[in-house]
């Protein structure tokens, strides 16, 4: 009886390292479902080093966060112009081009909903910063999220600026319409060049709005894990002074 229960006692404070899973995430739901188990296994007692988290893992988790942040940014970046070229009234919507304020919002949400939404998932595996390998996944995995937005950012700015000041100038557009469009009518040529002219702000107006969009992207994640790591602070300190009284 004394060699089953000093057998069970000793098995109950292990340290845990058979938990540790070597499954590569496929994508964001799975690396932020593995934050979570490990984030309760963490809170339940559960003794993981840091150092189990391994080399490869932190590629992986990296990887994971920079291909989903840079992929779904450059795919919004691309609908920001056009979303603010709806507003401009420069490009219809619903088949007109007089939106309404519910038609604008619908196209702001068809351009930004996903990028908040992803956000939102982002800032809660940042919510789960507690315990040594828990803050080791999601250090690397919001990394890999951060770099991926800003080298979105940094390529979707240079490019609409490309476009805005080197491609679609006065010459440009008019030697492009003058070798490709010397079959249409006088009226349509120069409602294409007006159009063109118009819609060159547009872009500036969205690179800087990417920028912003960007910014707060990435403050979401560092806000959430900068409150957490201060809460636990906070919570240690309240709890070692109880325990010394």
């Amino acid at each position: 009886m004394a060699g089953k229960n000093s057998g069970s006692s000793g098995s109950d404070i292990m340290p845990v390292q058979s938990m540790v899973a070597e499954n590569r995430p496929k994508g964001l739901i799975e690396a932020i479902s593995n934050i979570e188990y490990y984030h309760a296994q963490e809170k339940r007692g559960a003794i993981l080093s840091a150092g189990f988290f391994t080399l490869k893992q932190k590629i992986e988790y990296f990887e994971v966060g920079f291909r989903g942040s840079f992929v779904s940014g450059l795919i919004t970046a691309m609908i920001t112009p056009l979303a603010i070229a709806v507003v401009e009234r420069l490009i219809p919507v619903f088949g007109s081009t007089s939106p309404s304020a519910f038609d604008k919002f619908f196209v702001f949400l068809l351009a930004f909903g996903f990028w908040l939404g992803y956000a939102c998932f982002i800032a809660r595996a940042a919510s789960m910063y507690i315990g040594p390998y828990t803050r080791s996944m999601i250090r690397n995995f919001v990394g890999g999220v951060i770099t991926g937005a800003i080298g979105k950012m940094i390529i979707a700015f240079i490019f609409l600026h490309f476009l805005c000041l080197v491609v679609l100038t006065e010459n440009h557009v008019i030697r492009l319409l003058l070798r490709f469009g010397r079959n249409i009518r006088t009226e349509t040529f120069i409602s294409i060049y007006r159009w063109t002219m118009e819609f060159r702000p547009v872009l500036l107006t969205a690179s800087y709005l990417i920028v912003l969009t960007t910014s707060v992207f990435v403050a979401l994640p560092l806000v959430t894990m900068l409150f957490v790591s201060l809460r636990n602070k906070r919570l240690e300190r309240i709890k070692a002074i109880v325990e010394n009284r």
